[in-house]
């Protein structure tokens, strides 16, 4: 299958993709645009475009879907494989074998300024394959936004 291209914010529309709650975050597969759709939405903000047309539309705006808690589970858990140093692998291991790992992972992590700068990076890009993956199963590849 071939891929359009959408130049679309990888980083925006991953800020979008890990957004908890109920906000509805569509892609505009017209432009690119990652749009929140919320209380303070502003049709004038988006041409004019209203918060019911782009609901409406699934074949122009592609509803982000919500986040999954597992992967950020899944994330950790993978990252602290990576950890070479055995005092901190154990120490993230025992964080997510705790109730509530998430807090406790990134407690553990936040003593240790380079190895916490590396997570967030892993988590990034572990965000970004999954954005890019979800892209492709609607047709779609990522291409740089006009600036």
């Amino acid at each position: 299958m071939t891929l359009r291209t959408l130049p679309v914010d990888l980083e925006e529309l991953s800020i979008a993709f890990e957004a908890e709650g109920e906000l509805a975050w569509y892609v505009d597969t017209d432009t690119g645009a990652v749009i929140l759709i919320n209380r303070e939405y502003d049709p004038a903000e988006h041409n004019g475009l209203t918060a019911t047309e782009i609901e409406t539309d699934p074949n122009r705006f592609l509803r982000v879907p919500a986040v999954d808690p597992q992967h950020a589970v899944d994330d950790m858990t993978s990252f602290a494989e990576s950890v070479t140093d055995t005092q901190l692998k154990e120490t993230l291991e025992l964080a997510l074998s705790a109730p509530r790992p998430e807090k406790r992972f990134k407690t553990a992590l936040s003593w240790l300024p380079e190895q916490n700068s590396r997570w967030h990076a892993w988590r990034l890009e572990r965000c970004r394959r999954r954005v890019t993956s979800w892209l492709a199963s609607r047709g779609f590849a990522p291409g740089a936004r006009a600036a």
